[in-house]
């Protein structure tokens, strides 16, 4: 009966978590894109909207094209450095998927009343291409992590905080290292290079994010390190205590897919969900394999959940 019984809350924890995602996930695939293309704001809109968030942006061209705040992109160059590649992700979109938004000085997230009352779970980050090459090869205007000798304890990290209703802040904020060079272990300084999830929950009922960098490379006029990162998949399901395991080792074949969806997993896969990028659930399952022959063309999410937490992967429905 025990057993049943918390099956029977984790299936409701499901229905409410999915209900919910279905209108408030941050995938920034429905910013539509022409291929290897962005979005910078030069509408003047002053942001966009993915999801149930709004995304602030400002754009200028008073002294010519200027923007801060978030960006669209869907950019695949992975190895080019320098400032004019600065709307690629070192990784490409997360998960399989196309588009990601980038992030560039100063911006926030705005939710809206839909979810302004929810804990949000997190969201997926990792460097920009040209973030990351500034960082592992220095430029004429920021220094190589590390220095000469390896051992400067250099770090870039980006700084959350959060607002609740009637604009008053959050008790905390939550740092995250996209570079991290201060251990006196050299064999444990890393530059950021997958996507990485941050976990929001601590905040608890907010209705806006700000993000500020800092790094240990600052000159006289602030930071020298390049202040991008790049964001992906905004407040994703969790399911009663579960969250997304950075452990869980997901890997689908084949991908692109016509008929068969394979899933091998490193821990038991307890139940499988397919999502349509809207947040949809479009089928669920128990077991290794999924029939998608009956799926439109398109990007879909699939999330696995064990007793762990959850994985998520994305795949193209050809």
């Amino acid at each position: 009966m025990k057993k049943h019984l918390q099956k029977l809350s984790i299936a409701i924890a499901i229905l409410a978590s999915t209900q919910l995602w279905a209108q408030s996930i941050s995938t920034f695939e429905d910013i539509s894109l022409a291929p290897n293309s962005f979005y910078n704001g030069s509408d003047f809109k002053g942001g966009f909207k993915s999801g149930s968030a709004f995304f602030t942006n400002m754009h200028d061209t008073t002294f010519g094209p200027y923007w801060e705040g978030f960006s669209v992109s869907n950019t695949k160059d992975d190895s080019t450095p320098g400032y004019l590649n600065q709307y690629s992700a070192i990784t490409g979109g997360a998960w399989g998927g196309n588009n990601y938004g980038v992030f560039y000085l100063g911006g926030k997230i705005i939710l809206d009343s839909t979810i302004s009352n929810n804990s949000i779970s997190g969201f997926s980050i990792t460097n920009s291409t040209y973030t990351y090459f500034d960082m592992k090869e220095g430029s004429q205007f920021s220094k190589k992590f590390g220095g000469v000798s390896g051992n400067d304890p250099d770090y870039l990290r980006v700084v959350i905080n959060a607002w609740k209703k009637g604009g008053i802040p959050a008790d905390t904020s939550i740092k995250v290292y996209l570079a991290d060079y201060t251990s006196s272990d050299n064999t444990k300084d890393y530059i950021l290079k997958t996507w990485k999830w941050v976990n929001l929950l601590s905040f608890g009922q907010v209705d806006s994010f700000a993000f500020k960098m800092e790094s240990s490379d600052t000159g006289a006029f602030g930071i020298n390190t390049p202040r991008y990162f790049c964001i992906d998949n905004f407040n994703l399901p969790t399911v009663g205590l579960l969250t997304i395991n950075p452990t869980i080792t997901l890997n689908i074949y084949p991908n692109p897919v016509n008929e068969m969806l394979h899933i091998n997993c490193n821990e038991n896969v307890e139940e499988a969900i397919i999502f349509d990028m809207k947040g949809n659930k479009i089928m669920e399952t128990i077991g290794n394999e999924i029939s998608v022959e009956s799926l439109s063309q398109g990007i879909y999410v699939l999330q696995v959940s064990t007793k762990t937490g959850l994985g998520i992967q994305k795949f193209i429905k050809q």
